[in-house]
């Protein structure tokens, strides 16, 4: 019997993925650095993940816009800070 192997991605890898447009609360979680029940918890309550950063409902799946946590982070596409 195989075993599948999930790689797991980074933080850093989840904000410079280019082939992604949305992620999933709990890689969310990760790139805030709260935990997967603080994330769940928070979006049950108020419908956001941060302040500016709305969960998309897909049935019962919830996403997050990548673009708008890169906006809340003040990041660019390639995961670097802005310039103001």
């Amino acid at each position: 019997m195989q075993t599948k192997t999930k790689l797991k991605q980074t933080a850093f890898e989840i904000l410079c993925d280019k082939s992604r447009a949305t992620i999933s609360v709990p890689e969310a979680a990760l790139v805030l650095g709260v935990s997967r029940a603080t994330a769940f918890n928070y979006v049950q309550k108020t419908g956001f993940l941060i302040q500016g950063v709305p969960v998309i409902r897909v049935g019962k799946r919830c996403v997050i816009s990548l673009a708008h946590i890169r906006t809340a982070l003040n990041l660019d596409e390639n995961g670097q800070t802005r310039a103001n």
